[in-house]
Protein backbone atom coordinates (compact mmCIF):
# COMPACT_ATOMS: atom_id res chain seq x y z
CA UNK A 1 0.00 0.00 0.00
CA UNK A 2 2.57 2.58 1.12
CA UNK A 3 4.43 1.97 -2.40
CA UNK A 4 1.02 2.72 -4.64
CA UNK A 5 0.70 5.82 -2.31
CA UNK A 6 4.19 6.72 -3.32
CA UNK A 7 2.79 6.80 -6.95
CA UNK A 8 -0.21 9.01 -6.02
CA UNK A 9 2.30 11.51 -5.18
CA UNK A 10 2.65 14.66 -6.76
CA UNK A 11 4.64 18.35 -6.29
CA UNK A 12 1.46 19.91 -4.35
CA UNK A 13 2.15 17.53 -1.62
CA UNK A 14 5.22 18.84 -0.68
CA UNK A 15 4.59 20.25 2.87
CA UNK A 16 3.88 24.00 3.48
CA UNK A 17 6.62 26.03 2.72
CA UNK A 18 9.10 23.26 1.91
CA UNK A 19 9.86 23.74 -1.69
CA UNK A 20 9.99 27.72 -1.41
CA UNK A 21 12.64 27.73 1.45
CA UNK A 22 14.78 24.96 0.13
CA UNK A 23 14.84 26.90 -3.34
CA UNK A 24 15.85 30.52 -0.94
CA UNK A 25 18.25 28.68 0.86
CA UNK A 26 20.33 26.93 -2.69
CA UNK A 27 20.08 30.18 -4.39
CA UNK A 28 21.39 31.92 -1.37
CA UNK A 29 24.18 28.99 -1.23
CA UNK A 30 23.43 26.28 0.85
CA UNK A 31 24.58 23.26 0.28
CA UNK A 32 21.33 21.13 0.74
CA UNK A 33 21.45 16.99 1.60
CA UNK A 34 18.37 14.78 2.36
CA UNK A 35 19.12 12.31 5.43
CA UNK A 36 16.62 9.66 5.60
CA UNK A 37 16.45 6.40 6.82
CA UNK A 38 13.86 5.48 3.82
CA UNK A 39 14.86 3.77 1.15
CA UNK A 40 11.88 5.63 -0.45
CA UNK A 41 13.15 8.88 -0.41
CA UNK A 42 14.56 8.89 -3.63
CA UNK A 43 11.68 7.67 -5.44
CA UNK A 44 9.11 10.72 -3.53
CA UNK A 45 11.84 13.42 -3.68
CA UNK A 46 11.32 12.51 -7.70
CA UNK A 47 7.75 12.86 -7.34
CA UNK A 48 8.03 16.08 -5.61
CA UNK A 49 10.12 17.52 -8.32
CA UNK A 50 12.83 18.48 -5.73
CA UNK A 51 15.90 16.14 -6.13
CA UNK A 52 17.55 18.36 -8.55
CA UNK A 53 18.10 21.19 -5.93
CA UNK A 54 19.95 18.89 -3.56
CA UNK A 55 23.75 18.62 -3.70
CA UNK A 56 23.70 14.99 -1.75
CA UNK A 57 20.90 12.33 -1.30
CA UNK A 58 21.44 10.10 1.65
CA UNK A 59 19.08 7.04 2.09
CA UNK A 60 18.38 4.03 3.96
CA UNK A 61 20.53 2.50 0.86
CA UNK A 62 23.68 3.80 1.86
CA UNK A 63 23.46 3.91 5.54
CA UNK A 64 23.72 0.60 7.75
CA UNK A 65 21.85 2.04 11.42
CA UNK A 66 18.52 3.88 11.80
CA UNK A 67 18.28 7.14 13.56
CA UNK A 68 19.51 7.87 17.15
CA UNK A 69 23.09 6.74 15.81
CA UNK A 70 23.97 10.06 13.31
CA UNK A 71 25.56 7.94 10.73
CA UNK A 72 22.56 9.32 8.06
CA UNK A 73 23.41 13.12 8.92
CA UNK A 74 27.39 12.25 8.95
CA UNK A 75 27.41 10.92 5.59
CA UNK A 76 25.37 13.58 4.30
CA UNK A 77 27.94 16.46 5.96
CA UNK A 78 30.87 14.14 4.78
CA UNK A 79 29.31 14.34 0.60
CA UNK A 80 28.69 18.05 1.06
CA UNK A 81 32.56 18.50 2.01
CA UNK A 82 31.22 20.01 5.28
CA UNK A 83 31.87 19.77 9.06
CA UNK A 84 28.99 18.38 10.92
CA UNK A 85 29.26 21.47 13.43
CA UNK A 86 28.61 23.69 10.37
CA UNK A 87 25.47 21.67 9.33
CA UNK A 88 21.99 22.37 10.62
CA UNK A 89 19.41 19.05 10.27
CA UNK A 90 15.66 19.68 9.73
CA UNK A 91 13.66 16.76 11.52
CA UNK A 92 10.38 15.96 12.86
CA UNK A 93 11.08 13.63 14.77
CA UNK A 94 12.73 12.61 18.61
CA UNK A 95 15.35 10.07 17.14
CA UNK A 96 16.42 12.14 14.50
CA UNK A 97 16.94 15.23 16.58
CA UNK A 98 18.91 13.01 19.12
CA UNK A 99 21.04 11.68 16.38
CA UNK A 100 21.60 15.52 14.96
CA UNK A 101 23.21 16.20 18.28
CA UNK A 102 24.67 13.10 19.06
CA UNK A 103 26.20 14.06 15.70
CA UNK A 104 27.25 17.69 17.10
CA UNK A 105 24.25 19.40 14.44
CA UNK A 106 22.38 22.48 15.12
CA UNK A 107 18.76 20.65 14.66
CA UNK A 108 15.38 22.55 13.72
CA UNK A 109 12.21 20.62 14.42
CA UNK A 110 9.36 20.68 11.97
CA UNK A 111 6.32 20.18 13.97
CA UNK A 112 4.66 20.21 17.45
CA UNK A 113 7.19 22.21 20.22
CA UNK A 114 6.17 20.49 22.84
CA UNK A 115 6.97 17.18 21.04
CA UNK A 116 10.48 18.10 19.53
CA UNK A 117 10.99 20.18 22.33
CA UNK A 118 14.90 19.08 22.21
CA UNK A 119 15.48 21.18 19.23
CA UNK A 120 17.57 23.94 18.73
CA UNK A 121 14.57 25.68 17.44
CA UNK A 122 11.37 24.70 16.38
CA UNK A 123 8.54 25.48 13.25
CA UNK A 124 5.57 23.88 12.55
CA UNK A 125 6.53 24.56 9.04
CA UNK A 126 8.91 26.18 6.45
CA UNK A 127 6.04 28.67 5.01
CA UNK A 128 7.91 31.86 5.60
CA UNK A 129 10.69 30.91 7.01
CA UNK A 130 14.26 31.85 6.19
CA UNK A 131 17.76 30.65 6.81
CA UNK A 132 18.32 34.26 8.56
CA UNK A 133 15.17 33.26 10.55
CA UNK A 134 16.53 30.59 11.59
CA UNK A 135 20.49 31.31 12.24
CA UNK A 136 19.20 33.92 14.41
CA UNK A 137 16.96 31.98 16.35
CA UNK A 138 19.63 28.60 16.64
CA UNK A 139 22.44 31.11 17.71
CA UNK A 140 20.40 32.16 21.02
CA UNK A 141 20.17 28.20 21.94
Amino acid sequence: WYLEFIETVTPEDVLPGADVFIKNAKAEGYKIALGSASKNAIPILNKLSLTPLFDALIDGNVVTVSKPNPEVFLKGAEALHLAPENCIVFEDAIAGIEAAHIGNMKVVGIGEANVLDKADAVYENLDGISMSNILEKISHS
